[in-house]
């Protein structure tokens, strides 16, 4: 299988992955894929990421598939958080 990108839906971030994509997975296998988000423009994200998710295009000999992950309330916290940071004078 290749994951062939992965994104995420809110204009003032950028977001990166190590390994890059495109990059191939055994079908038996795993792969640790670490993502990072940036802070583009602090007025185009949201206070409270609430429900944050990931998009990942996947492909395989027979199919390229679009799937939406929501990588849960620990995610979303620490993105919450993330932001605050980052962008807290502008949140005020």
């Amino acid at each position: 299988m290749t994951v062939l990108s992965i994104s995420q839906p809110y204009a003032g971030l950028s977001l990166t992955s190590g390994p890059a994509t495109p990059l191939r997975v055994k079908g038996d296998g795993s792969r640790k894929i670490v993502v990072t988000v940036r802070v583009a423009e602090c007025g185009k994200v949201p206070r409270n990421a609430g429900l944050p998710f990931l998009d990942v295009t996947l492909r395989n000999t027979r199919a390229k598939e679009a799937h939406s992950y929501i990588l849960g309330a620990r995610y979303a916290r620490d993105l919450s958080t993330a932001l605050e940071v980052a962008c807290g004078n502008e949140f005020r």
